[in-house]
């Protein structure tokens, strides 16, 4: 079962430097954003071809910049390019773990996603974003210390299991725990960072 904690405070004087060199703490780029949100879309974006090269997505990147930003005004193509991001993404999952009851960080059982892509939804239509701008300048450091920080605390107890990692199991009590669900997010997510080019997507077994 998942490691439960308490409501997850992200720490606030972790700061980035923006393009243009001016400076964006950690508490500011996802101030009103739910933490699990934040990790969805870090991961996502993590994955992209420019960086980790997990999943073939584009978009924030400059290629994606480059194709959206044709089509929309930049602040709708950021929200654009992380809901391909995330498409992307839990394809990519499916195609390795090939189990539904294998839960992954983009799972249909899972309502990660689902809040992601509501929350991009918002934002096509809110002024220009924090953690969007923050995500769109992010090269592999800047992604792995953000989110290194926004998964600090994380239990971490992986197993390879096939072309995955068992990380534990969940029961569908726990899928409707917001708690739990917070940890979970924050597990899953850790569980991407030392990874290389090779995915090997991390899970948990769901369990009556």
């Amino acid at each position: 079962m998942a490691e439960q904690e308490g409501p997850t405070a992200v720490p606030p004087k972790v700061t980035a430097h923006r393009s243009g060199g001016s400076v964006l703490t950690l508490r500011d780029a996802i101030d009103g954003t739910p933490l699990p949100v934040a990790l969805v879309l870090g991961i996502a974006r993590l994955g992209e071809a420019e960086l980790r090269g997990w999943w073939h997505a584009h978009g924030l990147g400059p290629v994606g910049r480059y194709v959206l930003g044709d089509m929309f005004r930049w602040r709708t193509a950021k929200a654009s390019g992380m809901e391909l991001d995330i498409l992307s993404a839990s394809r990519r999952q499916e195609q390795i773990l090939d189990r539904p009851t294998a839960l992954h960080l983009f799972s249909d059982w899972l309502p990660l996603r689902r809040l992601a892509l509501a929350w991009l939804a918002e934002r096509k239509t809110a002024e220009s974003d924090p953690l969007l701008d923050r995500l769109a300048v992010w090269d592999l450091d800047a992604a792995s210390r953000d989110l290194a920080e926004w998964t600090a605390g994380a239990q971490q107890s992986a197993e390879a299991v096939g072309p995955g990692l068992l990380l534990g199991t969940l029961t569908l009590i726990e899928l409707h725990d917001e708690v739990a669900l917070r940890s979970v997010a924050k597990q899953l997510c850790a569980a991407y960072l030392d990874q290389g080019a090779e995915l090997r997507p991390p899970y948990f077994d769901l369990v009556a």
